[in-house]
């Protein structure tokens, strides 16, 4: 059910203005043949060309501007408004037109891009036209053929009718189409802001985004009394790798040795890509766990076969752990680290060297 109700409200929103012409249409064939038991010929014609020109709209609909379809409603309904007030007075209802006029105008302004010369030009002219079929009291001197009391009921309801449905449906497009502007925006803006703060290869934080958390971590009240413990670590030997293999496997590596990392470290712990194959860890409030965590890391990176085209590959890395301080000293910490992990790389690789090691 909820399937068939997408698609019947995703017809009438991308259909809009076919849905337009056929209400439209629509009522023009209802008062066609009652013009014409009435004898009033003029109308008569009047209704039955302007359903023609609507059903032409609807066939050329595809080919035709949506704005063009929409000035057309707009200027037919204001032809057939001044027609009905010149041949009968402005009594028979002319007068509900100014309300379908308003709804026509905001159609005009959301589908012609913000342009002046479709929005202020028309809103200037519509609010004039509004006062004047209200203030304006015209009453033609001699009416040939007045309206008859049933005819005139009956004009006047279907067009009420009318003029009241059109108006539901363009508020209901309108709707739908803000809210799916509003939608699409938001996930645009995430979008927007996953990129910024995410690495495009690894989906895991980039240097600009961990520059913001130790930043926050520095300045708010709640980590005053944090301790923190920062790990830079890198893949031994991926030059090398990437000579061998070529800079596909590279990439493949980089995104698997993340999501192992990622998944074995404890919440309240903060994994980037620092730059090249280097990796960031910031352990915040769990220091006591971050040599534990750091070796499990090593282990199952070890232990894992990265396959490439059938061909299995074994990789290392070395980590360079700071000691646990406050967030003031992270730029301390992070060269400690690094230091260290420099240490690592001289002493054989594949290991931790941590913030106490001199």
């Amino acid at each position: 059910m909820s399937n068939i109700k997408q698609k019947i409200n995703y017809v009438l929103v991308k259909k809009d203005t076919n849905v337009l012409c056929a209400i439209i249409c629509l009522m023009h064939l209802v008062l066609a043949p009652f013009c014409f038991i009435e004898r009033l010929d003029l109308l008569c014609k009047y209704h039955i060309h302007a359903a023609i020109l609507y059903l032409i709209t609807i066939i050329l609909s595809k080919c035709v501007p949506s704005v063009f379809l929409f000035f057309f409603a707009y200027i037919e309904t204001i032809i057939y408004s001044f027609l009905i007030m010149i041949k009968f007075g402005d009594d028979a209802g002319s007068y509900i037109l100014t309300l379908t006029l308003l709804a026509y105008l905001f159609m005009i302004v959301i589908t012609a891009k913000n342009s002046s010369k479709y929005t202020v030009y028309p809103a200037i002219f519509t609010i004039i036209l509004i006062f004047a079929i209200q203030i304006i009291d015209f009453n033609p001197l001699a009416v040939e053929q007045p309206l008859t009391p049933s005819f005139y009921l009956l004009h006047y309801c279907v067009y009420s009718g009318t003029s009241l449905l059109t108006i539901i449906f363009i508020a209901y497009v309108i709707q739908t189409k803000f809210y799916r502007f509003h939608e699409k925006t938001k996930v645009k803006t995430a979008h927007l802001h996953f990129s910024a703060t995410h690495d495009a290869l690894t989906k895991i934080y980039n240097r600009r985004r961990v520059s913001e958390i130790m930043n926050d971590y520095a300045t708010k009240p709640e980590y005053a009394d944090t301790i923190f413990a920062t790990c830079i670590f890198d893949i031994d030997n991926f030059k090398k790798l990437n000579d061998s293999f070529g800079h596909d496997c590279g990439d493949a590596v980089l995104k698997t040795i993340s999501n192992i990392i990622l998944r074995a470290l404890p919440e309240k712990t903060v994994f980037a890509r620092w730059g090249g194959e280097e990796f960031l860890i910031i352990f915040a409030g769990n220091t006591e766990i971050a040599e534990e965590t750091l070796e499990m890391i090593r282990s199952r990176v070890q232990d894992y076969s990265f396959i490439y085209f059938n061909k299995a590959i074994k990789l290392t890395i070395t980590l360079g752990l700071s000691k646990p301080n406050r967030s003031v000293h992270f730029q301390q910490m992070l060269i400690e680290a690094d230091k260290n992990l420099i240490k690592g790389k001289q002493s054989g690789k594949n290991c931790i060297v941590k913030g106490d090691a001199n």
